[in-house]
């Protein structure tokens, strides 16, 4: 259990980090949203994959044999990864590392809603009360409390919330070809097929850019730290103290890009911010509280 527990505290501040790492490559270097994204992807799916192969390459390939299979692959990866990845990398260069990843934990408000409309029911009163507590959140993290001005851009915010549902997305997409083939093989295949699409749409190559060796640390940085090793120890996590549990300490994310912004890039983090960061986090914890019998 403290084993699980120190992995997954390790891969949700991995995560943190390297979204404070996308904050500086946009700062620094002016980096384009669309191009990064496209890196981080494409060679953190060829790690993944090769990973994949040498642990066990039949069962790598077989998830090409079933039509179903490679439909909901593809589907993971434009809709789930490339969506989420991409909003998510945007929200940042917008507004900053910390709130973009506040904004992205509304993933459970958005899957919430999924579930009331697949179920055909009303949301319960602890439902309700996360809405009434997200809502209150995001609008505190836009304007401070002040209707009549807003502190968050509104790019900032679309792509916050677009990155939260971005994030239901990921998470309900494959949960039939993990569930079949693991979580590695379906990622790795999926970071590789969204990270050429964004590139095709965003014709990357044409994109210019200009990196020192602090530059390519940082790039390197948000491949195998803040994306490889991110997933794999909180993968490991799940293993060892179940998803509950693993997805419950894996919201440290917010509070470490929180922490590596203010010390790394100094950025301004207030009061009234952390009032909304406690009000949005605190939804995953009252979603995910059960009675015991």
């Amino acid at each position: 259990m403290k084993k699980g527990i120190i992995i997954t505290l390790l891969g949700g501040t991995f995560w943190g980090i390297s979204g404070t790492m996308g904050q500086f490559l946009f700062q620094t270097y002016h980096l384009n949203t669309m191009w990064l994204t496209t890196m981080r992807m494409i060679f953190a799916g060829i790690i993944l994959l090769a990973t994949c192969f040498i642990k066990d390459t039949k069962k790598t390939l077989s998830i090409w044999e079933n039509k179903n299979d490679v439909f909901q692959l593809v589907l993971f990866a434009i809709l789930g990864l490339m969506f989420c990845q991409y909003s998510y990398m945007t929200a940042i260069y917008y507004s900053n590392s910390s709130t973009a990843a506040i904004l992205q934990y509304l993933n459970p408000i958005f899957i919430m809603f999924y579930t009331c409309l697949v179920c055909k029911r009303l949301p319960y009163k602890k439902e309700l009360l996360c809405v009434a507590l997200a809502f209150g959140g995001t609008f505190i993290l836009a304007t401070h409390g002040n209707i009549h001005e807003m502190v968050l851009s509104f790019e900032g915010l679309f792509w916050g919330v677009l990155a939260g549902l971005a994030a239901s997305f990921y998470s309900l997409l494959p949960r039939h070809i993990m569930n079949k083939y693991g979580s590695l093989i379906p990622t790795g295949y999926a970071m590789i097929i969204g990270g050429v699409v964004l590139g095709v749409i965003g014709r990357v190559w044409n994109i210019s850019f200009s990196l020192d060796v602090y530059g390519y640390l940082g790039l390197v940085g948000i491949i195998v730290i803040g994306t490889v090793l991110a997933f794999s120890m909180y993968l490991i996590g799940v293993n060892l103290i179940g998803p509950m549990r693993a997805s419950l300490i894996a919201a440290v994310e917010p509070l470490s890009a929180t922490i590596c912004m203010c010390l790394w890039l100094h950025s301004p983090f207030t009061l009234i911010d952390v009032l909304g960061f406690i009000m949005i986090m605190s939804t995953i914890f009252i979603l995910s509280y059960k009675k015991k019998s």
